[in-house]
């Protein structure tokens, strides 16, 4: 009976534990919405004032009409498209060589793009900066894109769930005939479904929400994507929090939408990759 108790109230604190800590996870992202709505004068008051006194629908119909909010929104659908679908593709083909094939240095390679994963962003911009002006990129989406398609990250991804896939798949179509490129498209593509929408999530969510690299390399508002889009509401003197809300709440829909819809799929991607290291 006393161990009964015990379990009872271990499950009980848990319980409690898991709601306090969702609360307040949940409660900047309620505030943010929120905010949307408000006036400015309610936005800034001190202390603060959660709820609106009025729900002011004219933000989000500002933020289209004076801001050309729906050209970043649509910058960044591109960016996030042309980021993700070449991204995924070129770490799946990386990750089979990995984890099917035997050429020389192939440890030292991936142990050394293991090494890269641990050097920050911020040291390799300026070389991608000057990369980026010998090839005329400045202030264009190109520039956005192409050094983010790159991904270490979903190259060791991929090349986890791969080992788990049995070998003897890849031998018997060797043995029909089948090249490493068919037996890639045709069998370890097919089989890597679930790990390939979960990094396309975390890859249309980092594109999707990126601000550094485009902060740098961007300069015309055409081009501006939705993070950029949100930044220009701060002012040297103040900044507009109730638009600026507003404009995260639009931003924060898509990718919110996408992982309720393909959430089930990212579980079974994360899941397949820690089975055989």
């Amino acid at each position: 009976m006393t161990l009964a108790r015990r379990d009872v109230g271990l499950k009980m604190m848990v319980f409690v534990m898991l709601i306090i800590v969702s609360v307040t996870t949940i409660m900047p992202f309620i505030w943010m919405v929120l905010t949307g709505f408000k006036t400015e004068v309610e936005a800034l008051r001190i202390p603060m004032q959660f709820f609106p006194d009025n729900i002011l629908w004219g933000n989000y119909a500002e933020i289209f009409e004076r801001f050309n909010f729906l050209t970043y929104f649509w910058n960044t659908v591109r960016v996030a498209f042309f980021v993700t679908i070449p991204q995924i593709f070129l770490s799946a083909l990386a990750a089979y060589a990995f984890a099917r094939l035997e050429f020389p240095g192939k440890n030292i390679i991936f142990v050394s793009l293991m090494a890269a994963l641990m050097v920050p962003m911020q040291l390799i911009l300026v070389p991608r900066f000057l990369l980026m002006m010998q090839f005329g990129w400045i202030d264009t989406l190109t520039g956005v894109i192409v050094p983010s398609i790159p991904s270490i990250f979903a190259t060791f991804f991929f090349r986890q769930h791969i080992m788990t896939i049995p070998k003897e798949l890849d031998e018997s179509a060797y043995m029909d005939g089948c090249t490493h490129p068919r037996i890639f498209i045709s069998i370890i593509l097919p089989l890597c479904k679930s790990t390939a929408a979960a990094m396309a999530i975390l890859s249309v969510t980092f594109a999707w929400n990126t601000l550094l690299w485009p902060l740098i390399v961007l300069n015309s508002m055409s081009n501006f994507t939705l993070p950029l889009g949100i930044n220009i509401f701060r002012g040297q003197f103040g900044s507009a929090y109730n638009l600026m809300m507003a404009g995260a709440t639009v931003s924060v829909l898509p990718i919110l939408i996408v992982f309720i819809t393909c959430q089930r799929y990212f579980l079974e991607g994360i899941a397949s990759t820690g089975i055989k290291a």
